[in-house]
C-alpha cells in the first residue's frame, strides 16, 4: 500500500522477465562451424555414396588412392564434427527447453538423438585393431545402414524443426547441392573411365 492508503502498481514494480534467445551470437558462430563442416561431409558422403552404388551396379571395383583419401578425411571429418555439434546442441536446448512451442522442442529433441546416432554409429563402424572391431555381419549391416539412413530422417526432421524458426535460405542450399551434385557427378565419370583409353587415336 502507498501512504495515501492506494495499492500500489506491482506491475510497474515487476522485475522484467529476461528473454534467453534460442541462438545467441557465440552459439551462432558455433553453429556456423557446424554447418562449415556438414557442408563438407556432405560433399565427401556423396562422392562415396556414389562410388559405392557404381560398384554395386556394375560390378567392377573403382576404390582408387583418391577414394581412400577421400574415406579418411571422411573420418577426420566426423571426428571434428563431434564436439562442436554437441556442444552447441545441449546449449541449443539448454534455452529454448521452457519454450511455448512444444512441439518444435520435441522435434529438436528427436533431431539431436538422430544426430547422435549418426555419430555413434560412425565411430563404431571404425576398426581399431586391439581396441574396437565389429566383425559380426549383421551387426556391421545393421550399423552401416543405420549410419547411412540416420542423416536422411535427420533432413526431415531439420525442415520440421525450422518450420516454426527464421526462414531457410533455400538459394543458398540449392545452390551447395548444385555444385556438389555436378561435381560428384564429375569425379564419378572419371572413375568410370579408363586413362589408358585417353588421347588414344580414332579409327
Amino acid at each position: 500500500m502507498n501512504v495515501d492508503g492506494r495499492p500500489r502498481n506491482t506491475e510497474a514494480t515487476a522485475p522484467a522477465t529476461k528473454v534467453v534467445k534460442a541462438i545467441g551470437p557465440r552459439l551462432r558462430r558455433l553453429l556456423s562451424v557446424v554447418f562449415a563442416l556438414l557442408a563438407l561431409v556432405g560433399a565427401n558422403s556423396g562422392y562415396l555414396a556414389s562410388v559405392t552404388v557404381l560398384e554395386w551396379f556394375t560390378g567392377e571395383t573403382y576404390q582408387n588412392y583418391f577414394y581412400f583419401l577421400m574415406f579418411l578425411g571422411h573420418l577426420v571429418l566426423g571426428l571434428l564434427i563431434i564436439v562442436p555439434f554437441v556442444v552447441f546442441g545441449v546449449a541449443h536446448m539448454f534455452n529454448t527447453w521452457k519454450r511455448r512451442n512444444r512441439r518444435a522442442v520435441r522435434v529438436g529433441y528427436a533431431l539431436f538423438a538422430v544426430c547422435i546416432a549418426v555419430l555413434i554409429t560412425g565411430l563404431m563402424l571404425v576398426r581399431i585393431s586391439g581396441v574396437f572391431d565389429l566383425k559380426h555381419p549383421a551387426a556391421l549391416s545393421i550399423v552401416y545402414w543405420l549410419h547411412v539412413g540416420a542423416p536422411v530422417v535427420g533432413a526431415w526432421l531439420y525442415w520440421l524443426h525450422r518450420l516454426v524458426g527464421p526462414k531457410i535460405h533455400w538459394k543458398v542450399g540449392l545452390a551447395y547441392g548444385g555444385v556438389v551434385a555436378a561435381t560428384v557427378v564429375a569425379m564419378v565419370g572419371l572413375h568410370s573411365s579408363d586413362p589408358r583409353d585417353w588421347n588414344v587415336k580414332g579409327p
